[in-house]
């Protein structure tokens, strides 16, 4: 049976695993990466560490196979962290570090565009902020040190040009539309974002459809057919979404994404593209949530649970956490705040903790709210590895009031671009390994609409 690579390269890990043509892992490997959080809202990590943790991960990966799979390896999909950037010489040499999703340096110049947000919007899909590329791409190329032949490079461009065999700079639609430069429905550079961010377009890579030829992995021969960006991969993880539903990725940050209708609109979420093909294009809406993993990560280093899997289920009166980890986006899209409790009052360590995972089901209910009355979906499709927590699940599915599908398959990403790298074989799906449906729960309820009315005291006053 043929088999296919993926490669992962996400904001706490580069990954490597192979998959079989009905998508079954059959060997990876993890390596983590680090991360700089600087003052000013400078968010950065190592352009060169990225790329050698990506190289490790597809080494250790192909090396730990039997001759015969190894011999099987058909094609590669590279998903990518999306809207990190960073400046890089020609040759494909990185330019000082990669400024992260979660970098904010260029919040301040964006208020100069500020009327022009509507319009932003309507060309590229995504409403104005500092988390995407462009004001980030900006900054870097307003250096001193920026040369003339400098690339202006989402990370995907720079893994890409790195990783290949041939020279050529490229990126997919999916990372390129990341950048606020993309026009959603052109499929390619914007030249009136261009000219409001400042960009010229002969700094920026070109523009490819998601699967496409991509030429081979370096010194293995793989053909590289699919790139895309980690979180429209993740939708594919279990081949094509159904209609009647949304999946919710957990990670670093999380994800609410169902397919768009012809004709409907997204309303405050994302207008965002799943795939693109030579002569097909899949459109989805999005929804953001910055402080999932993030916020658990950020909590986890303040307080301290043994079982956190335990508190979730006794602890029955937490305090709510108003979780602008990273920023809140959608629907709220707010910035500068620094996150609080209310009714803390001699919380325990474990009582917080449990607040910080319900304000994650807060967020992503928020958009799943706006999914029911736009697209109509009717049922949760979960992954990610924060989906391993059965309390965050059963409170999304208590919250939303719809039933929610856990699949066996914390890597959605990587196996959604192997499926597209594969060439989108039959077979793919999986039952889900466990479902959650809705149950009764008032005081989720009550802190629900606490949370609710802080973040639209913070919505009106911003």
């Amino acid at each position: 049976m043929d088999c296919f690579l993926a490669i992962d390269q996400g904001t706490q890990s580069s990954r490597a695993v192979i998959f079989d043509g009905r998508g079954k892992a059959l060997a990876g490997h993890r390596e983590p990466v680090s991360i700089r959080r600087l003052l000013g809202g400078r968010v950065e990590q190592d352009a060169r560490a990225l790329l050698d943790s990506v190289n490790r991960a597809v080494s250790v990966c192909l090396d730990s196979l039997a001759p015969a799979v190894r011999d099987a390896v058909r094609a590669c999909g590279l998903a990518v962290q999306r809207s990190s950037v960073l400046a890089c010489a020609p040759s494909g040499r990185a330019v000082g570090p990669v400024l992260s999703w979660q970098d904010t340096r260029a919040a301040g110049w964006l208020e100069t565009l500020r009327d022009r947000e509507a319009a932003i919007r309507r060309i590229s899909g995504l409403p104005l902020s500092p988390h995407y590329g462009a004001g980030k791409l900006r900054w870097l190329k307003n250096r001193p040190d920026f040369r003339e032949g400098f690339v202006l490079a989402p990370l995907a461009s720079y893994l890409l040009r790195n990783l290949a065999t041939d020279d050529a700079w490229r990126v997919d639609s999916c990372n390129a539309q990341r950048t606020q430069l993309f026009d959603n429905q052109a499929l390619d550079w914007s030249e009136t974002l261009l000219e409001w961010f400042e960009i010229p377009r002969s700094r920026l890579p070109d523009c490819c459809p998601v699967v496409s030829g991509y030429g081979e992995l370096f010194e293995t021969g793989i053909p590289i057919t699919a790139v895309s960006g980690d979180q429209n991969a993740a939708v594919f993880g279990n081949g094509d979404l159904p209609d009647d539903a949304a999946l919710i990725n957990l990670g670093s940050g999380a994800f609410v994404l169902a397919e768009k209708r012809a004709g409907r609109s997204c309303g405050d979420l994302l207008d965002s593209i799943g795939a693109t093909e030579q002569s097909r294009v899949r459109r989805l809406c999005e929804g953001t949530v910055n402080g999932a993993g993030s916020a658990l990560a950020w909590a986890s280093r303040r307080w301290r649970c043994a079982d956190l899997s335990a508190a979730l289920v006794e602890v029955d009166k937490p305090p709510v956490f108003i979780n602008t980890v990273c920023g809140v986006g959608s629907p709220w899209w707010i910035s500068g705040v620094e996150p609080f409790f209310v009714g803390d009052d001699n919380a325990s360590d474990a009582a917080r903790l449990t607040a910080v995972v319900e304000s994650i089901a807060f967020l992503l209910v928020d958009n799943v709210t706006v999914l029911r009355e736009k697209i109509g979906i009717r049922r949760l499709i979960v992954s990610g590895g924060l989906s391993n927590l059965e309390g965050l699940c059963q409170k999304l599915a208590n919250l939303s009031g719809l039933p929610l599908e856990r699949e066996d398959n914390t890597e959605a990403t990587a196996r959604g671009i192997a499926w597209l790298a594969a060439g989108q074989p039959p077979g793919w799906k999986t039952p889900p390994a466990e479902r959650f449906e809705p149950r009764s729960d008032p005081g989720l309820r009550e802190r629900y609409a606490i949370f609710r009315a802080e973040l639209g005291s913070l919505g009106a006053s911003s």
